[in-house]
């Protein structure tokens, strides 16, 4: 080798050690993340089974962790109805718009657009819908609730008095979550399809009857999507729930950053119910679009 050609090539060599260097460091990162992604879902699934089996143990429900239930499902469920039927409203609304443009565009009849509405509000919208209300609403302030009183001391005086905090804080607050979701979803999918029906008619983009609309509807519903909406609004809900009381009760203690808490367990409570979601459409449908015309 000459002696002009042995300069290229330690540079040659240095450029290669960066690039091994640096794509070590990427997967080492890589592996990191995945690896806590794993550990959170642990977690979260350890927690959601013992909250589960606690619930379906009677000897849970002492009168102190059935108020502590009823109080959440009033604050979490039946206060949130309201807003949950201001939201769908509004969504059927605009679901209306874009049913006039299917119809309009792509020459389908209200026959047509019908089933579609149903099943996009059936399998996506309306459990998404109300997790976001749910999250919004409760979800946050059950991680903000916690962390103040892991801040305040109360959690330790609890567990020194022989207080299980799981059976008393946590498994009444998420499974109120669970049912608030699916009882929510329920209101919403249908608030959405009686004001889409109602200004779809005004307006002259549905020319049927509310009779034949419904009985389209009707005759497109299948077994699969109430196990869907069913599983789908229960899973969710837990692992919204599981997640505002896990970074409630992981708090540092002070109580400056109850705020910083709460932001990030609605933050990773709505990304888990995204995530989830779209598992559950791809493992029922066995694709990511879970409607087609006709």
């Amino acid at each position: 080798m000459s002696q002009s050609t042995i300069p290229t090539a330690n540079r040659f060599r240095r450029t290669i050690d960066a690039m091994m260097n640096a794509f070590l460091a990427t997967c080492e990162q890589l592996g990191a993340f995945l690896i806590g992604v794993c550990h959170q879902f642990a977690d979260i699934a350890g927690v959601l089974s013992g909250t589960i089996f606690l619930a379906l143990r009677p000897k849970s429900w002492t009168p102190p962790v059935r108020n502590v239930f009823a109080r959440q499902m009033l604050f979490t469920s039946v206060d949130s109805i309201p807003a949950a039927m201001r939201f769908a409203g509004v969504v059927g609304v605009m679901g209306i718009v874009q049913a006039e443009m299917w119809i309009d565009a792509a020459g389908l009849s209200p026959s047509e657009v019908a089933p579609i509405l149903w099943r996009s509000v059936v399998r996506e919208i309306a459990p998404l819908l109300a997790c976001l209300v749910v999250i919004g609403r409760s979800g946050i302030a059950i991680s903000a609730e916690l962390a103040t009183m892991h801040a305040d001391g109360e959690v330790e005086v609890l567990d020194s008095q022989g207080v299980d905090p799981m059976t008393y804080l946590v498994m009444p607050r998420v499974i109120s979550v669970m049912i608030s979701v699916f009882c929510l979803a329920i209101i919403i999918a249908v608030t959405i399809m009686v004001t889409g029906y109602l200004i779809g008619s005004s307006v002259g983009a549905i020319r049927v009857t509310w009779n034949e609309f419904y009985g389209e509807i009707s005759r497109n519903f299948e077994r699969g999507d109430l196990v869907f909406f069913t599983s789908k609004t229960l899973v969710a809900g837990g692992f919204a729930g599981v997640i505002c009381c896990l970074e409630g009760v992981r708090s540092s203690g002070r109580l400056t950053d109850v705020p910083r808490v709460a932001s990030r367990a609605g933050i990773r409570a709505l990304t888990a119910i995204f995530a989830i979601s779209a598992i559950l459409s791809v493992v029922f449908y066995e694709k990511l679009l879970v409607f087609k015309f006709g």
